[in-house]
């Protein structure tokens, strides 16, 4: 067998490992920086850890692989080996090495390993491995003097052409929809960010970076969609390694279940989980590659601390983090087990990939952990269980008022029903309102409950939530957070207080709201997006139980609510347990009242 040809750069970098963690493990930004090419990836199924095929040109000669998942261990090192399909080498590995420097700074090791196919091949490819070697040595040059300057990697120039009149046109409109500012700032991402920042934009993501409100950034995303600026798209999460495992135009394209090609997983899909908004330039005003360069790399499950390929019939040794934590040591094809991370507990253990699962693994800091696998070679990941996410899921998405309002053709596909796991819903109805229609007149008592719909509908849109749908004068609305369902009720409490004081007909009448929060399904009802299940029916029976003028909540919402501040001004009852008309489970409810 010829030997591998292994060449290495080494960088003293006066960034700190961290930031240069999270721009260099972005591989496909890298890949773009350092002039590689395009890659088709395309499913491969069978034995052996790769689970896609790479087709690319790898220095002027077409190139095709077995694309091995990434090895890595969070703010260590990560690499990833090809087995070439032909050509003059039989393997390629690439991985770069992080290590902090006494005082500041952070040495960065760049390795490449060739493994020729002939021995006299040997001088092209090594000669051909140092131009590539030479060419990420400089990027990592650049990335660490552009994070000292900018704090962040220096963008990527803009490739593809823009339409200077379609943007100035989008820009105009889009001006008018949304805070001029944040108008602006879309526009610019458009037209002068790299393919990578304007070929997926996350909203949350963008939100986070700009410091600005998320639903804020969300709603002029949806603007900017409408004014021909973006194009919005539904990527399917893979709930384990949390990539997108492919993606529609319309919800009307999406199926009930997904599959993570990498996971080797098959997933129920839900919106608040699997599915997520993203956008891209549109278009019509901006070409866009959207690659891709690479689908592997830390940057892309930055939730994963730690990734193995599992060799077949063997034992490997995986770290467990150095932070105190709950984790999940994750097998391709779906086997997993708790991993609890404290200190103190045993810095050893042994697991098989054969009887993963059960009782939850506890281990020290940094502990060892040996995993034996007797199948054949797959790959395994140490996952935190908890994060802080930036996707803007499509439960949320389809909340805003926003959304349902300028995307009214959103709906799912016939007889389709999928699963969110917790929403708040929220059902008024007015009290004395059929006795008015027969003392002032339909005319006047159907203006009147036009009138009330104003006053509600203000409040719920003021605090982030969507009319679902009105039967007769009755409301039902949903919103992403329970707890802003319960403040918006308070506000609707309060306004229509003042909207009964406006005149002695509206004083004849009162509202009642009922609040409840919990899974359900989403449908299209009637040309919309319409919810069921037993928390619509708990949500809409505490609303029967509540008197004039009153708000019903179940007990621990209600905590929780009082906790926020958000009953200051109003009196809440002793909780007592209502007689719920069709709902089995008893629900500890309590009143509350303005003072």
């Amino acid at each position: 067998m010829t030997a591998t040809l292994t060449l290495s750069r080494v960088v003293d970098c006066q960034a700190d490992v961290c930031a240069l963690w999270d721009a260099l493990t972005d591989t496909d930004r890298l890949n773009r920086a350092t002039g590689m090419e395009r890659v088709e990836f395309t499913p491969r199924d069978g034995e052996g850890a790769a689970r896609f095929v790479g087709k690319t040109v790898l220095g002027g000669i077409p190139a095709e692989y077995d694309e091995l998942p990434f090895e890595f261990e969070h703010l260590t090192r990560y690499r990833v080996r090809r087995r070439m399909h032909g050509g003059p080498a039989s393997e390629l590995t690439f991985g770069i090495a992080f290590l902090p420097l006494p005082g500041e700074g952070t040495r960065v090791t760049v390795e490449l390993g060739i493994t020729p196919r002939l021995g006299l091949l040997a001088p092209f490819l090594r000669l051909s491995a140092l131009g590539s070697l030479r060419r990420l040595e400089e990027e990592v040059r650049r990335v660490d003097r552009s994070l000292a300057v900018r704090g962040r990697p220096a963008p990527l120039p803009r490739a593809g052409a823009i339409d200077e009149r379609a943007i100035a046109d989008a820009a105009a409109r889009l001006a008018v929809r949304c805070d001029p500012d944040l108008a602006r700032r879309l526009v610019a991402l458009v037209r002068d960010g790299s393919d990578v920042d304007a070929g997926r934009i996350r909203p949350f993501a963008l939100a986070a970076a700009w410091g600005l409100d998320r639903r804020e950034v969300l709603a002029a995303a949806l603007s900017a969609v409408k004014v021909g600026l973006l194009d919005l798209r539904w990527e399917l999460v893979c709930p384990s390694c949390r990539v997108a495992s492919g993606s529609v135009p319309t919800l009307a394209e999406l199926s009930t279940h997904g599959a993570c090609q990498l996971c080797d997983l098959e997933f129920e899909l839900e919106l608040d989980e699997s599915v997520e908004a993203t956008f891209s330039a549109c278009a019509a005003v901006r070409e866009v590659d959207a690659g891709p360069y690479c689908i592997g790399g830390p940057a892309r499950t930055p939730h994963v601390v730690s990734q193995r390929v599992l060799p077949a019939g063997s034992t490997t040794t995986m770290s467990a983090p150095c932070d105190p934590g709950r984790y999940r040591l994750f097998v391709r094809g779906g086997a997993s087990v708790a991993l609890d991370v404290e200190a103190g507990l045993p810095a050893r253990a042994e697991v098989s990939t054969e009887t993963l699962g059960g009782a939850a693994l506890r281990l020290g800091p940094g502990a060892e952990l040996r995993v034996t696998n007797a199948g054949g070679e797959l790959h395994a990941k140490i996952e935190q269980r908890a994060w802080v996410s930036q996707a803007a899921t499509a439960r949320e998405v389809t909340a805003l008022a926003a959304f349902r309002r300028d995307f009214s053709s959103e709906v799912l596909r016939p007889g389709a029903t999928l699963r969110v796991s917790r929403v708040a819903l929220f059902f008024s109805d007015l009290t004395g309102s059929t006795q008015l229609y027969s003392e002032i007149g339909d005319a006047a008592a159907f203006r009147l409950v036009q009138d009330h719909f104003d006053v509600v509908l203000g409040e719920v849109e003021r605090h982030h939530g969507s009319l679902v749908k009105t039967i007769g004068d009755a409301v039902m609305a949903v919103f992403s957070s329970e707890t802003d369902a319960v403040a918006a009720s308070v506000d609707v409490l309060g306004a229509f207080a003042r909207f009964r004081a406006s005149s002695d007909v509206r004083g004849r009448v009162d509202i009642k709201i009922g609040v409840f929060g919990g899974p359900c399904f989403v449908v299209t009802a009637n040309g919309a997006l319409d919810y069921f299940g037993q928390t619509v029916n708990i949500a809409a029976r505490l609303q029967a139980q509540a008197g004039s003028g009153e708000l019903v909540v179940d007990e621990a919402l209600g905590a929780r609510a009082e906790a926020r501040g958000l009953l200051d001004g109003a009196h809440v009852g002793e909780p007592w347990v209502p007689e719920l008309k069709g709902v089995g489970e008893a629900v500890r409810a309590v009143r509350v009242r303005l003072r």
